[in-house]
């Protein structure tokens, strides 16, 4: 009787074990497709990965790491709906989104990452709502603030912090110089870490670029620019508008 005991103790751990590696090896297959998801400015595959995400939000064998992976695709599609002015697809998934978030950050008080993109999904809200920015403005700075405080070197919440430097008004303590120096570093971080395939990387990029521009500092634009064409060629966003427009002009 103990042997059997023992022997199904044993394998419920390695079909545990195998279960985890498998869903590892899926979410590192649905972060190569958000790339290219990103890269190509694309809803549609947004929307696909965002039915993979609920899958592994709702799977109560998912490991926290998983589940926080697939709430940044979440995030992912609402970043894309603005980008592409989908207001109606971000209507369509903005309150599960919210509701999956919150549940997450009980469960996972603690990680960087998770306040990082609840602070971008809050950024995507004041994007289609700017009056929001009342209150959602000073929400996002806690969870930037708990993310850099929780990990100094997160190179997410950086970005966040840079986001929010660029798009706050000066009156409300925006600073485009402040955020051309977070964007800076928070690419000098990704770079780091070698995570020059995380779409956020890109992002940042191109909106360094964006924000050398705004301050006429046009050879640095050219060159980072360039420099996120170097990295991905297909690069859609600045490929087809951000270097032709800054060339035209």
């Amino acid at each position: 009787m103990k042997t059997m005991t023992k022997f199904l103790i044993i394998s419920i751990i390695t079909l545990s074990c195998i279960s985890v590696k498998a869903q590892n090896e899926k979410i590192a297959q649905l972060e190569g497709k958000a790339y290219i998801a990103y890269i190509n400015s694309s809803v549609f595959m947004w929307k696909q990965l965002s039915k993979e995400a609920d899958f592994i939000l709702s799977d109560n064998n998912s490991t926290p790491k998983n589940k926080i992976e697939a709430i940044k695709l979440k995030y992912g599609l609402l970043y894309s709906c603005l980008s592409n002015k989908d207001e109606e697809t971000y209507e369509k998934h903005l309150d599960k989104t919210l509701e999956q978030i919150e549940l997450l950050l009980k469960e996972n008080p603690g990680s960087s990452n998770l306040h990082a993109i609840t602070a971008g999904i809050m950024s995507v809200q004041m994007g289609f709502s700017p009056m929001k920015g009342m209150t959602l403005g000073s929400q996002s700075g806690i969870h930037i603030g708990k993310a850099l405080s929780l990990d100094s070197l997160n190179a997410a919440a950086w970005k966040q912090h840079a986001n929010s430097k660029y798009f706050t008004p000066k009156m409300w303590g925006g600073d485009i110089q402040e955020a051309i120096k977070n964007y800076e570093f928070t690419i000098s971080l990704f770079e780091k870490n070698n995570q020059t395939k995380d779409w956020m990387y890109l992002d940042a990029l191109a909106w360094l670029g964006i924000a050398y521009e705004k301050t006429d500092q046009i050879e640095k634009a050219k060159a980072t620019y360039e420099k996120a064409l170097k990295v991905e060629p297909e690069f859609t966003w600045i490929k087809n508008q951000l270097l032709p427009d800054l060339i035209e002009s």
